[in-house]
């Protein structure tokens, strides 16, 4: 399965761009209760040969079956065209009808939804979809961080760094050592001019992942 991995947080590819050059693909992690289908990951491959054509095989399989990968696929395939808020509002919508279906996949197709409003340079539309898989996820402390991180960088393209920090402060009380919430919580912090907090999360950021670059930019 491709399309970035489909597999890794929004923030973590993301890896504190500026505000004005997100660029990542929409992705995000799986929980540990939820494993794709192998027909999602054929299809989610597939994107990468032709994603026109991913779409339309994708748009088949869901008047089929009426699944929500189906129209996960479909909302991706979307988005690798370039389609990035209608394939959010695609995935959005289908993670929102399908309540039946476990929770931990509603929330990683309103992750992704999220990812796609990002690069469809919505944040508002984004910060919403994080939170509602928040709300779905909020007792499995796996993938919370990375849900946490993701909508603080919907906020910190807001430039709302208050709530963008405090939703790295959660996620790094579930997760201290994470790199990627350290130097996004030190942006944060310096954008609010708290400057020694924020040079010691930098600090913190370059020990717990001395090879990134970004971190050491922070």
């Amino acid at each position: 399965m491709t399309i970035a991995a489909l597999l890794l947080p929004f923030a973590l590819l993301q890896a504190e761009a500026a505000p004005d050059t997100v660029t990542a693909p929409p992705v995000v992690a799986h929980s540990s209760a939820y494993v794709p289908s192998p027909r999602l990951e054929q299809c989610v491959a597939s994107i990468e040969a032709d994603a026109a054509k991913a779409y339309e095989d994708a748009m088949a399989w869901a008047a089929d079956t009426r699944e929500l990968a189906a129209y996960r696929c479909a909302g991706l395939a979307l988005i690798a065209q370039g389609r990035n808020e209608e394939g959010a509002r695609r995935l959005e919508s289908a993670a929102i009808s399908a309540a039946g279906n476990p929770p931990s996949e509603r929330a990683e197709t309103l992750a992704q939804a999220g990812a796609g409003y990002m690069l469809a340079r919505a944040p508002a539309r984004a910060r919403s979809a994080y939170s509602q898989a928040i709300a779905l996820m909020q007792n499995d402390r796996d993938v919370m961080p990375d849900l946490l991180i993701d909508r603080a960088t919907a906020y910190a393209l807001e430039e709302d760094w208050r709530h963008s920090e405090e939703d790295l402060s959660r996620a790094l009380d579930l997760r201290p050592n994470d790199s990627v919430a350290l130097r996004l919580r030190a942006t944060a912090r310096m954008n609010q001019n708290v400057l020694e907090l924020a040079e010691a999360d930098a600090q913190r950021a370059v020990t717990a992942d001395p090879s990134s670059v970004e971190a050491r930019l922070v």
